[in-house]
């Protein structure tokens, strides 16, 4: 579907983004907050012992995606048999998940080239939107700090929705929100098994904001792949016709 902006028509009227890891730097944020978790709980944290907690961590949110456990398991279950399995300590798991939080709030470092590409989808007149795998106190309060809330007409979290991305249910309470169908939508993001393929189980578009160098493995088909922002930039000004 084409929709008129000005004097030409263009294909879409509205951007999902992505938060963690496609607006704001994950891996910075996620830095810090263990850093200071680690810190605070005199736990030592080696550069091991963060390696096996990125892949460890990295699991429990593919089993959050695929539905085998709620987010309460996965608050509860973190820390809780991170710390255990160890340090052989027996901890309060939502107690040392609500601290995490709490640093993991603190952090709002944006990846580059966020603020301008809003500025510049702003303009172009794209209704500018969010559909984050999160809490949605913490997702809100680290976009106004990062200096960005403003940009965006409608922030959703998976708190808010009950469901977390891939599943439909996450995106059919999404599009309750607006007014604006999925074949005039096109998600921005970087999960490969939240973002791009709950926009394709959906069946509307998405741009695979791949600046991880990621590889596709679960065979995913989105409109284009980018590795920054100014190709998404590209790609806006090319009204998503042609690759930058």
């Amino acid at each position: 579907m084409t929709n008129k902006k000005g004097d030409h028509l263009v294909k879409y009227k509205q951007i999902i983004f992505d938060v963690d890891d496609t607006l704001i730097d994950f891996a910075a944020t996620e830095d810090y907050a263990l850093h200071s978790l680690f810190n605070k709980n005199r736990w030592q944290l080696t550069p091991e012992l963060q390696r096996q907690y990125h892949a460890y961590n990295q699991g429990l949110w593919r089993q959050l995606e695929q539905g085998e456990i709620t987010y309460e398991e996965l608050s509860e279950k973190t820390f809780h048999d991170f710390i255990k399995e160890n340090f052989d300590l027996e901890i309060d798991g939502l107690k040392a998940m609500e601290e995490y939080r709490s640093y993991f709030g603190e952090a709002h470092k944006l990846l580059p080239g966020v603020e301008d590409t809003l500025k510049f989808a702003k303009k172009q007149g794209y209704k500018l939107t969010v559909l984050s795998n999160g809490e949605k106190f913490m997702q809100r309060h680290r976009l106004e700090l990062a200096g960005i809330k403003d940009y965006f007409d409608l922030i959703v979290t998976s708190e808010e929705a009950h469901y977390s991305k891939p599943d439909e249910h996450a995106f059919d309470y999404f599009f309750s929100r607006t007014e604006i169908s999925p074949d005039q939508t096109i998600f921005f993001g970087d999960g490969l098994q939240s973002d791009i393929l709950g926009a394709e189980k959906y069946g509307f578009d998405s741009v695979w904001y791949n600046h991880r160098h990621r590889k596709n493995t679960l065979n995913l088909h989105p409109l284009f792949e980018v590795e920054n922002y100014p190709q998404f930039v590209k790609l806006m000004q090319n009204d998503f016709e042609k690759k930058y």
